[in-house]
This record gives C-alpha cells, structure tokens and sequence, in this order.
C-alpha cells in the first residue's frame, strides 16, 4: 500500500521548516457547517461590491488659462444634501468650480452659498500616506446636471514646456472625484463566475437597487438606462458597453442586469470602473459606479474525475483526488463534502474536508489527498455507499477555483477499522490533524536552548503597516512583535510569516490588527503551528478586522498595492474554507466614529458605521466572538479620532486574557 504522507495528531512538536514549508493540517467540519452553507462557495451577489456613489478619475490637462484643470459633468439626482469629494496625492487646497445649468463657472461656495457649504481637508494616514482628500458637503442641492472644475492652484504648477523643474511642480498626480448625492440608488456590481480563469468566458455585470431598503440582490428594473465597463489590463485600456439583452451573462433581457464580456484569454490583474446610468421615478437623472479589481489566472489543474481510496491506518480513510498537471507542481487547495448512506437508504452529509497540499504525481495524474477520520462516519450514523458533493480545488493565494465537480462516486473496498466502534461524538482530533510529507519533518528542540521554547504573545500588524503599532508598555513578557512593513501579502503567504516569526517557539497566542486578523485565522486553520497550543483565554485576538473585505481595496492608489483577499469577493471566497471551529477561537472588537468621519473620503463611499477603512457588518465574523463595538475610534493613524490600537484600555484586555 503506497503512503507519501505519514498522518499524526497536531502537537507540541517544533517543526524544521523552511519558507513554504509549514506542514499542513487535515481540516474537517461537521455536518452543520455544510447544511448552513458555512464551507460552501458563495454566490457571485454575495461577493458583489456596492456602492452609492460616483467614482470618477480625475486626469489634469493645461488648459489655455496657464493651469492645470479637470472637467467633468456630474447628474445629481434627489434634491438635498450632496457631497463631493477631492482625492490624490497633494489634492489639499485645490479648487472647485460649479456650474449650474447656464450659469458661469464659479467657486462653489458662491454657487450655494457660502453658509451652505462645509470643506474640510484632511491628510490621509497609513494606507494612502502623502494622500489628501477635499470634501465639501452642500446643503439643499437641487437635482440637475452640474459641471465641475477642479483647478490646481497656479503656485503648484508648471508649464508643459517647462518639463524639467521640480517634480512637484509637474503636472498633478491623477485622483479621484467622488460625488454622493441624495437619491437612495446604491450599485451593485461583480464577476458573472468566481472562476476568474483566463480560458473562460468573464462577464462583468451591474444592477442597481434601492438603499433604504438595503437589499441589495433586489434589481431595480426599471431605473438603469445604460452604462459600461472602464477596463485596464496587462494589454492596455478599454472601454466596454454594458448591455440588458440576456446576452452578455446579465441573465434574462430587459430585467435591469446588465453585463459585458472579458476579451477572451484576458490574464493578471484586471481594474474595472463599472459604471451605470438612469433615471429616477422623479425623472432626475442618476450615475452610480463601482471600481472592482480582481485576478485573472492560468488554470494550473483539472478534476479528472477519478477518486481512489486506501486505508491508511486504524483511523483513517485516504481519498485521493486525481487531477490533470496542467501547471507547476505547487501548493493547491482542495476540499469536498463527504456523503454517505443512512438507514433509510438516503445519502445525507457526514463532514466537509479540507487541506492545503502539494500534488504527487502518479501513472500521469495527480493525486489529491484528503483523509477522511472513520469516526465521522459513527456521528452521522451513516455506511457505504459513500459520494463525494461539491469538489472543488483552488488557488491557495487567491482562492479561485481552478475546477469544481458536483458529484464524484467514492469507492471503498474497506473502511477503517474505528468504524463502527468510534464514540457517537465529535472529539478535537477529528477536526484537525497534521499531514506530514517530506517536505516538513519534526525536529528536536536542544535542552541547552530553553529560550527558543518558551510561549509567547505575538503582536501583528495589518496591510501594508509601516513599523510598530501596539505600545509596547501595554503588553507583558513574554511577547514578540511581528514586523513585515510596507507589504501586500496574500492571506496565504501573510500567514507562513507568522509562523517563521516565532520558529521554535513551543506556542504562541495572536493579538492582531486589520488584515493580521485574517492571516492569524487562515494559519490556526491550514497549518501546524505553535498557534494550536496556546494556552489562555483567548487564542487569537483581532481588532478592525475586515473578515467580509473592504470596498477601498479595489480603489487602488494604496501604497502597497490592491490587495484581493480583502475586496469583497476575494475574502468572501476566503472565508467560505474557514470551518467553525476554527472562527470560535476569533475574540474580535470593531470601532467607528463618533459623529465625525475618521476618513473624508470613506464617508462617502462606506456605510455607517465604518472606522476609516472597514465596515462594521464587514468587520463581523460569523462564528467568532463578538466582543463589541465601540465609537470614538478609528482604523488607523491619520484619522479624525486615536488608532483603535492605541485604546490602553482595550490593551490591557487584550494582553490579560491572551493565550501564549
């Protein structure tokens, strides 16, 4: 009987191992998690982004009266407030003209009045550094059509033919012009498929709906005229036509979906500014927009379709997936359901199963290996015939999903022998255990090097930190702080980082920020590590954590880059492998404003209450803990009120229920 892996109970054992070689955790849910849907994949509409406002990029050209200018015709529909808002590096202090109907361009402050018109200015922090945003927030605007200058003041400039000065004085870095006016029309828009690959079909589609009613996946049918798809890819800027005729994956015609269609074997990373246009009941004219950007990758593998199964000890059935090498011999992600059949003769689920892998090849295929604990078929009172029900095998960086199969038959010869005398119960061991492969090999930890063992608090940072957040007097020894500044990691590679930061240590505990949230979690589920014997209250502690994403991910502009898993689709799609056992070790806090917004510009294009970067509905982890939310704080530094992690109070929490 062939064994490439050996199987073992997750331990205090210290692993020697190398950049990507953390060894991986067998993962396993129970049937709950597959009937509630938990570790299924999500609906393209839930991985949708949403938006209420326009999102217009702002590009400066010299302009006869010696000045940079950018010009733009913005409907505003719905009669009342409207805001508007400047962003791009340097963009405090410019200035903007209104026209109203026939009008003469003038500052808007004369335009509505100067009692009617707020500007604050405010320099962005962390994420955008160097960044400003001009907001100016009007009162009792009338819906109509506006036409809008921004102007650079002439101070800032320079000549077109005076290409040599100093490049602050050089023409001025694009931004953006976002406006939000009245009228309750939010935008929907997304992928037509999840699986983003560069051999299929990709429709992008859009719809709108009505805000107050806050239901987004409710069409709008008849409001939505036209619109289309500003797209940039590794080949260059396009513009697409959006369509309503059943013939661009925008489903049935005239329904008020609308889609456009990828040029075929499109590949990397694709922005899109999905833009649509229409008409209000009261006839006013609306624009709503949403900027999506999303990976577009090489299929690396295939299901073929053949499943194979061995008994691998007293334990444990080995199912081994067979697959096409169509791509390098990399890590990949695996999981399918496990079905089996009662006594009623009907199949029902027994558990959902899970791993990262590195495929072996074998007679020209791939195996797959998943290892199904015979215990689980004991709880759910189940036998063979066995099948396996929503197979797929993903990307580990992106988790898109290179294929997915419904329904494979799993032949069994024999079961292991714990079946039918396993406990009638779930126990830990079923629910994760480690997979050893040559790759990664327990070592021994020298008695004479005591300090390389002792447990400790890691203290993480989150996307793209520039150094030190946590104050270090509110946190005791022993502690570490991880330092990764000015990164865009996946969640994948952000959490073998946490590993290799503490190698050696017999366990560690997690207080993390932002996006560490995410990778503590995704490093707790896939791999070994010190992180499965903390001992304490609290395993992992996480604040301002976007679990469901954040809309500003797919802005761009951010100094380290967009990063997919925190869009709303790509942690959407993240999130759907996280069992929940693994999110009930998660104790997470979220915080706002308290009536001032942390961030300008976010205010318009998030939803209360948000703290600058995150929302607090997306800042929910189902099946984690919530330990509240709390007001008069903000994501980062930079903002209108203190760091979240800078709260002393919320510290000492923190440090005095840790595990380490």
């Amino acid at each position: 009987m062939l064994r490439a892996a050996t199987f073992v109970f997750v331990s205090a054992t210290v692993f020697a191992a190398g950049p990507n070689d953390l060894p991986f955790k067998q993962v396993s849910a129970p049937a709950t998690d597959i009937v509630s849907g938990r570790v299924r994949m999500p609906s393209t509409d839930e991985c949708a982004t949403r938006s209420r406002a326009q999102l217009i990029p702002a590009e400066f050209t010299w302009s006869a009266d010696g000045v940079w200018t950018f010009d733009a015709i913005v409907p505003v529909a719905g009669s009342g407030h409207a805001s508007i808002g400047l962003l791009a590096p340097g963009s405090a202090g410019w200035n903007l003209d209104v026209r109203a109907k026939s009008d003469s361009l003038m500052p808007i402050e004369q335009v509505f009045g100067v009692g009617q018109v707020e500007r604050r200015t405010q320099v962005l922090g962390d994420d955008m550094p160097g960044w400003s945003v001009d907001r100016f927030d009007v009162e009792h605007v009338q819906a109509g059509s506006y036409a809008l200058r921004i102007t650079v003041p002439s101070s800032n400039v320079a000549r077109p033919s005076q290409p040599n000065r100093d490049a602050q004085f050089q023409r001025p870095a694009p931004g953006w012009l976002v406006v939000r006016d009245a009228a309750p029309i939010a935008m929907s828009a997304g992928t037509a498929t999840l699986a983003t690959l560069s051999e299929n079909e990709i429709g992008i589609v859009a719809h709108v709906y009505d805000a107050d009613r806050n239901e987004p996946t409710q069409v709008l049918a008849n409001f939505a005229r036209s619109g289309h798809v500003d797209l940039e890819t590794t080949s260059g800027t396009q513009r697409l036509e959006l369509f309503d005729d059943g013939l661009h994956q925008d489903g049935a015609a005239n329904d008020g979906v609308f889609g456009a269609i990828l040029p075929r074997w499109t590949s990397g990373d694709v922005r899109a500014r999905v833009e649509l246009d229409g008409i209000t009941h009261e006839g006013d004219a609306f624009q709503r927009s949403v900027q999506l950007q999303f990976p577009v990758i090489e299929r690396r593998t295939a299901l073929s379709g053949n499943v194979a199964s061995y008994v691998e000890d007293d334990l444990r059935l080995r199912i081994d997936l067979g697959a096409l090498p169509l791509g390098p011999q990399s890590q990949l992600h695996a999981s399918a359901e496990v079905w089996g059949t009662n006594d009623q003769g009907e199949l029902v689920p027994v558990c959902w199963l899970s791993r990262m892998l590195v495929p072996q090849l074998r007679g020209g295929e791939w195996q797959l290996p998943l290892f199904l604990d015979g215990r689980w078929l004991d709880v759910a009172h189940v036998t063979a015939p066995l099948a396996l029900h929503n197979v797929r095998v993903q990307d580990p960086d992106t988790e898109i999903p290179y294929d997915e199969v419904d329904w494979l038959p799993l032949p069994t010869s024999a079961l292991p022998p714990v079946v039918g005398h396993g406990p009638r119960r779930i126990v830990p061991s079923m629910l994760m255990s480690a997979v050893l492969t040559p790759r990664a090999q327990p070592t021994q930890v020298q008695n004479d090097a005591p300090s390389l063992i002792q447990p400790t608090l890691l203290l993480v940072h989150g996307y793209c930190s520039s150094g030190s957040i946590w104050p270090a007097a509110d946190f005791s020894q022993p502690k570490q702080e991880f330092l990764d500044p000015n990164q865009n990691r996946t969640h994948d590679q952000f959490a073998q980082l946490l590993q290799h930061a503490v190698v050696g240590r017999r366990s560690f505990g997690v207080v993390t920020h932002s996006q560490g949230g995410m990778a503590a979690l995704h490093l707790y589920t896939y791999y070994v590590s010190g992180l499965d014997d903390a001992r304490g209250p609290r395993r992992i502690q996480t604040l301002a954590a976007p679990y469901q994403g954040t809309p500003l991910a797919s802005l761009g502009g951010f100094t380290c880059g967009v990063n997919n898993d925190m869009t709303p689709a790509g942690s959407t799609m993240w999130l759907a492998g996280i069992p929940t056992w693994a999110r009930n070790e998660v104790y997470y806090w979220t915080t706002s404003d308290a009536g001032s917004a942390c961030n300008f510009l976010t205010g318009l294009l998030l939803t209360n209450p948000e703290d600058g970067t995150v929302e607090m509905f997306r800042a929910q982890l189902p099946g984690g803990h919530s330990m509240g939310h709390v007001t008069g704080w903000c994501h980062t530094t930079g903002m209108t009120y203190p760091a979240g992690y800078t709260d002393h109070v919320r510290n000492a929490d923190l440090n005095t229920n840790a595990a380490r």
